[in-house]
């Protein structure tokens, strides 16, 4: 304790001589950290050596963080006891000892201190805020802070020490963060120990109706206790009543213009008061008060939105027939709103906007207070041979995200003429066309037939464009869809039709045609003999003229002179003639034959007789 005391006496900064201090007192096992039970030694030490200075300091009558300072020095120096808190400041924020030694030396420092000197011991807390506000050290010591506040809140008066409560609630709010569960009302919990007292009896010689006075100022006992509504129909019906009648006072009386010009809110706001006065002879003055009315207006909008706010079980759920009633009261204090000069409009907006963050504030708290701060995601690098995971797009592909994401830069993207552009089959299938020139050399993984986008759209196109090429993809796939005139000789021909095969299908769809034709004709004429050789005499006799034509023919052709090799095609077209029609008249007759039936037959055997 000695070598303390000698510390807190050298002029230096800790940082030159705190550590050594440390190392001398206890003697510990590491050089620069303290073992859990060096840490229990030392702020024994400490705190006892801080509650001597303590006593010291008011033996002699100054205050406690005065203690030690010098006159010759003069405002430049420190008293002891903020020496000895600056080393173990330095000490804390370093890891030299444990963090929450600090915050303990400050709770027994309030604790041991008259509200007096806690004014000047909460203002070096307060030039210490950022030290203290240290992850390091928040965690170690934000409980004890928090008591230590409380218990300093709970010892001022709230009539005579308002400025110092204010202050350490604003300690408060900035040392912990905005997520922060223990600053939170999670329940909701109201004050109702905040009663509102009026007047009960009319007084002698009033001159308004004391019975609105009674019925505004009953409306308070609501306000402050809003849950007592939602199970209690008798109440809620009491409240409605009472507050229609409020508002039909404030729409038969209307401000105007100049009565809310007459009051300068500027004014009304630096006179603020927490409550109005509540005598019976201001009802008057308080009527024509645009701020008042607002008051009272602002009062049943945050009602009605704790009564609509999420989050509750269904037990605390309004009726239907209540969320009727809600919703017409909330329009109507709306609206008066609105007429309540000077700037009604404006004034609503304000209000809605910091109710809308309210319920933001329920939202929140109804899910657990999750912290605000997010900690940057690390890039983890992928390993060797690890499957990569397919990147997830948030309209379904790469195209559309990027797209959606273009929309706010470039609004007119759409009715762009140049956007419509739909390339020919040739210029399309290009890329594809090199593809499949073997002596391109290009590797068969990076063809566009792999793409499976590119090969959607381009067989959209030739359906469009080119139905011929389009026919060829059930035979060769997508390589067969490419226009011939892009291919190469030698890719070419396997992908184009042989005129060979193309003749002899046709061929034999000709033959298949004749031969179906052929039978229809069968089985549509009934067989018999007389018919049988009556077809035959028509053909032996139409036969008999075409060999006696080719006979003449030949002696003719004998008999004149050898024929020349450009008379033979003329001959040979000439007896083909001559056999087409000999062949036409014996088919002629054949059908004829039978057709007429028996007829012919009778008049071939006269002949023959």
């Amino acid at each position: 304790m000695d070598l303390f005391r000698q510390a807190i006496l050298r002029p230096e900064p800790p940082e030159e001589f705190a550590l050594l201090t440390v190392q001398q007192a206890i003697n510990p096992q590491k050089q620069t950290k303290l073992v859990q039970d060096e840490n229990q030694l030392l702020e024994n030490i400490l705190r006892s050596l801080l509650q001597e200075l303590v006593a010291a300091a008011v033996q002699s009558g100054q205050k406690v963080m005065q203690y030690g300072v010098s006159i010759a020095d003069g405002e430049s120096s420190q008293g002891q006891i903020p020496r000895l808190l600056d080393i173990v400041l330095y000490l804390c924020e370093k890891e030299h000892v444990e963090g929450g030694m600090i915050f303990q030396l400050l709770e027994d420092l309030t604790e041991m201190s008259t509200m007096r000197n806690c004014e000047d011991v909460f203002g070096y807390i307060e030039s210490k805020q950022d030290i203290l506000g240290k992850p390091e050290l928040f965690a170690r010591g934000k409980l004890v802070m928090l008591r230590t506040c409380n218990q300093l809140l709970r010892r001022l008066s709230k009539a005579n020490d308002v400025v110092f409560c204010g202050r350490i609630i604003m300690f408060l709010a900035h040392f912990f963060p905005l997520s922060e569960r223990s600053a939170v009302n999670i329940k909701g919990v109201f004050n109702t120990s905040n009663e509102t007292k009026y007047e009960t009896e009319a007084p002698e010689g009033i001159s308004i109706d004391f019975n609105f006075y009674k019925t505004l100022w009953s409306l308070q006992e609501y306000f402050c206790n809003p849950p007592s509504l939602v199970n209690a129909p008798g109440k809620w019906h009491k409240f409605t009543s009472s507050l229609m009648v409020v508002l039909n006072t404030f729409e038969a009386q209307p401000l105007s213009d100049e009565e809310g010009n007459a009051h300068n809110l500027e004014d009304d706001a630096a006179t603020f008061n927490i409550k109005y006065l509540t005598s019976s002879k201001l009802m008057g003055l308080e009527l024509k008060d645009p701020s008042f009315r607002r008051h009272v207006l602002v009062q049943c909008l945050i009602l009605f939105d704790y009564l609509k706010a999420p989050g509750k079980s269904e037990k605390e759920l309004p009726s239907e027939a209540m969320e009727e009633e809600i919703k017409t009261s909330e329009e109507r204090v709306k609206k008066l709103l609105e007429m309540t000069p000077p700037k009604g409009i404006d004034f609503l907006r304000s209000i809605e906007h910091i109710l809308e963050r309210e319920r933001n504030w329920v939202w929140w708290k109804r899910d657990g207070c999750p912290p605000f701060e997010k900690q940057p995601e690390e890039k983890k690098l992928v390993q060797d041979g690890t499957k990569k995971r397919r990147p997830r797009w948030r309209l379904g592909n790469k195209e559309l995200s990027q797209l959606w994401r273009w929309a706010d830069q470039y609004p007119d993207a759409l009715t762009d003429t140049k956007r419509v552009c739909t390339p020919s089959i040739t210029d399309y299938w290009k890329p594809l066309a090199e593809d499949m020139d073997e002596s391109a050399g290009i590797e068969a993984e990076y063809h566009h037939k792999n793409n499976r986008v590119y090969c959607w759209k381009g067989l959209r196109f030739s359906a469009r464009q080119d139905l011929e090429g389009f026919s060829r993809f059930t035979e060769h796939g997508i390589e067969g869809v490419v226009p011939l005139e892009l291919l190469p000789t030698e890719v070419r021909a396997k992908y184009q039709a042989k005129p060979s095969e193309r003749t002899k299908r046709i061929k034999k769809e000709e033959t298949k045609n004749s031969a179906q034709q052929a039978e229809e004709n069968q089985i549509a004429t009934p067989p018999s003999e007389i018919d049988n050789e009556v077809s035959r005499a028509d053909l032996e006799a139409s036969a008999a003229p075409m060999e006696t034509d080719a006979g003449i023919a030949t002696v003719n052709v004998s008999q004149d002179e050898t024929p020349t090799p450009e008379d033979n095609p003329k001959q040979s077209s000439d007896t083909d003639v001559a056999q087409e029609a000999g062949q036409t008249e014996a088919d002629t007759e054949a059908e004829t034959g039978l057709i007429d039936g028996e007829t012919d037959a009778e008049v071939d055997l006269d002949a023959v007789g």
